[in-house]
C-alpha cells in the first residue's frame, strides 16, 4: 500500500488520463505510441513496488498524462476532453462493481503473476494480446461494460482492439492505485489547483 498523499494521487490520475487518451488515439486514428504505453503496461504487473514511481518505471514517462490531467482540471472549455472524461467516469463505475466480484479479482491476480515475459517497447504487442484475453475473461464479465467510440476501421483491427483492452486494464489498475493513495472525486474538487500544480512540477 502506498502513502495516502496528494503526490501519489496525482501520479495515479496522470496514468489514468494517459491510458484513456491513448485509447482515444488508437480508436480514432489507429495510432499506437509504444513509448507512452510501456509504463502503463508495466504498472499492471507491479504488485510489490514500495514507491508508486517504480510502478510506472519513472514519473517522467507519465508526462503526457500529467499534462493532460492539468488541462482537464484548470484548462478552458476548449482544452478539456469530454470523451476522455467519460472514460474516467465509466472506469470508476466498473471498479466499484469489480470490487464486489472476488472471483474476478482473484483470477486477475493469479493470471498476472504467471506472466514472466520482460516488458519493453519491442514486445508490447505480446503483452497487449495477453492482457486483452485476460480482460475478456474477467473484466468484460462485469457490468456495465465500457463502450469505446472510434473509427470502425481502427476498432476492428485485431492489434488495435487488443491494445485498447490492455489500456483499459491499465486505466483500471491506475484507478485502483489512485483510490489506495486516498484519491476521490471530492478530493479532486477540493484540491484541484494543487493537483494541477503538482502535475506540472512532477
Amino acid at each position: 500500500m502506498f502513502k495516502r498523499e496528494l503526490k501519489n494521487e496525482t501520479i495515479s490520475l496522470g496514468a489514468i488520463y494517459q491510458a484513456c487518451n491513448e485509447i482515444k488515439k488508437i480508436a480514432w486514428q489507429g495510432e499506437i505510441n509504444n513509448n507512452i504505453i510501456e509504463p502503463l503496461i508495466n504498472s499492471v504487473y507491479q504488485t510489490t513496488s514500495e514507491e508508486i514511481e517504480d510502478v510506472f518505471i519513472s514519473i517522467k514517462r507519465l508526462n503526457t498524462g500529467l499534462d493532460f490531467l492539468r488541462r482537464q482540471l484548470v484548462g478552458d472549455a476548449f482544452s478539456r476532453d469530454g470523451e476522455v472524461s467519460r472514460y474516467f467516469e465509466a472506469i470508476g463505475i466498473l471498479v466499484k462493481n469489480m470490487n464486489k466480484k472476488d472471483e474476478v479479482l482473484n483470477k486477475l491476480r493469479t493470471e498476472l503473476t504467471k506472466q514472466s515475459l520482460p516488458i519493453n517497447e519491442d514486445n508490447l504487442d505480446q503483452h497487449a494480446l495477453f492482457l486483452s484475453e485476460l480482460y475478456l475473461s474477467t473484466i468484460s464479465t462485469v457490468e456495465p461494460r465500457i463502450i469505446v467510440n472510434g473509427d470502425n476501421k481502427y476498432l476492428t483491427d485485431k492489434k488495435n482492439a487488443a491494445m485498447i483492452r490492455s489500456l483499459l486494464l491499465c486505466a483500471i489498475r491506475s484507478y485502483i492505485l489512485w483510490q489506495q493513495s486516498g484519491g476521490s472525486k471530492f478530493r479532486i474538487f477540493i484540491f484541484k489547483k494543487k493537483i494541477a500544480e503538482l502535475a506540472v512540477k512532477l
